[in-house]
């Protein structure tokens, strides 16, 4: 039997993308929020590992669910038909909420999911926080749950950078899936996710401390996760090249140094070792491509859709604003593409774009337009291909630039000992 060829794992990638076009064009939203569980006294996060702590939770849950995730008997996922959840590296508690068409019915089906833990949580007298990074503990009390796979990440992010401990262990996001239709329609929204990233970090940015000390300036989550990993986080290499599409993330792909190859129920570590490597005497499995796209962590990430990842974990509210957002830009083909036309296509605007508005927030300069101005023109654009209901969705961004502050400025001000509940 002859040994497979580059081209063949490459097209088997390229396939998968292909796969993910939504032929009927009918685009829904899914959104995954990650959460801090807190001490309601103290702030401190609560382990994975203490008595009445988060496998004690999802234990107790479990009952509710049909589907369960465990690994070497510890329970680390709970799945139902509408929601799943996870965990992230340090217990931050995850819930992925199934694509839907409908804004409403993605709050709906959060709420149910407050509805289930908020009595489990106020019996043992902690409460759910929403923030970018954890409120009160530091990364180094902080023990990682029972999953080998953050076991091995753990591992390569001391030597890949220097905040690879800080992103596992202290950091929380929300992220928003978005669908494509074909390869033309999946370079527009990706390039535009990316042009529009900075405004989206800022308009989300929801990080007032920082190990404990409150944060100066703004995107405080992003600057951490610049110092985790170059090879596999930031900006996707060759973003405006003609070429680019499909093959090109498949290329991407299979250059990525991988960390560790699962090796039926284990795994093995394979650090620096690319994909190239490590396929090249087999053929990719389809479970060996799910695999490959979970190893890179770029703003925006593609799998068989368009995963938008800049957020910080907000308040529902900022929640249900932000996927009307992204619904109300991205979904409507002519409205990305006169974006695409106005807005300068290099990686290294994006960069300055951010950079800027890092440092200076609402009195920085967005491509060359004030910060406030162009927000709200985008708030103002994406109204206009909403329904009245969703459309107001949007009022707590637009209160935020009226007042020239953030999702962090707006609920806890310069106090940072009192972090509220989440709403």
């Amino acid at each position: 039997m002859n040994k497979p060829t580059e081209r063949e794992n490459l097209d088997i990638l390229e396939q998968h993308f292909r796969d993910g076009c939504k032929l009927n064009c009918v685009q829904k939203l899914g959104v995954e929020i990650e959460h801090f569980i807190v001490r309601s006294d103290s702030g401190e996060s609560v382990t994975y590992y203490e008595e009445q702590g988060i496998e004690s939770i999802l234990r107790e849950l479990a009952p509710e669910f049909p589907r369960r995730h465990s690994e070497d008997g510890h329970l680390l996922g709970l799945y139902n038909n509408d929601y799943a959840i996870s965990l992230e590296p340090a217990g931050q508690l995850e819930v992925s909420i199934v694509p839907k068409e409908s804004i409403c019915v993605i709050q709906k089906i959060y709420q149910s999911f407050l509805k289930q833990l908020y009595p489990l949580l106020k019996r043992r007298r902690f409460r759910l926080v929403t923030l970018g990074y954890q409120p009160v503990s530091q990364v180094d009390s902080l023990p990682l749950i029972p999953k080998k796979r953050y076991e091995y990440m753990d591992h390569h992010f001391q030597t890949a950078g220097t905040r690879g401990r800080n992103m596992m262990r202290g950091t929380a996001a929300t992220q928003v899936s978005i669908d494509y239709c074909c390869e033309e329609d999946f370079r527009r929204k990706y390039r535009a996710a990316y042009l529009l990233m900075p405004a989206l970090k800022l308009l989300t940015d929801n990080t007032p401390v920082f190990e404990g000390r409150p944060c100066d300036g703004y995107l405080t989550r992003t600057k951490i996760w610049n110092h985790v990993d170059p090879a596999r986080c930031g900006i996707f290499p060759g973003l405006f090249r003609e070429d680019f599409g499909f093959r090109s993330y498949a290329e991407y792909l299979w250059n990525l140094p991988l960390i560790f190859r699962p090796d039926g129920n284990k795994a093995v570590y394979t650090g620096s070792r690319p994909t190239r490597e490590l396929w090249a005497d087999s053929l990719l499995t389809p479970e060996d491509v799910e695999h490959i796209l979970s190893m890179t962590f770029l703003d925006v990430r593609l799998k068989n859709y368009v995963e938008i990842r800049g957020a910080d974990s907000m308040p529902l509210e900022y929640v249900m604003a932000y996927l009307a957002l992204i619904k109300g830009l991205f979904f409507t083909p002519h409205v990305l593409e006169a974006l695409l036309e106005r807005l300068p296509h290099t990686e290294e605007a994006i960069r300055t774009a951010e950079q800027e508005l890092s440092a200076r927030g609402y009195e920085g300069i967005l491509y060359g337009t004030p910060a406030p101005e162009f927000l709200w023109n985008l708030l103002d654009l994406a109204e206009e291909h909403l329904d009245g209901g969703e459309a107001l969705c949007l009022l707590p961004f637009r209160q935020n630039i009226q007042k020239r502050t953030t999702v962090k400025r707006e609920y806890y001000g310069n106090n940072t000992k009192t972090i509220p509940a989440d709403h």
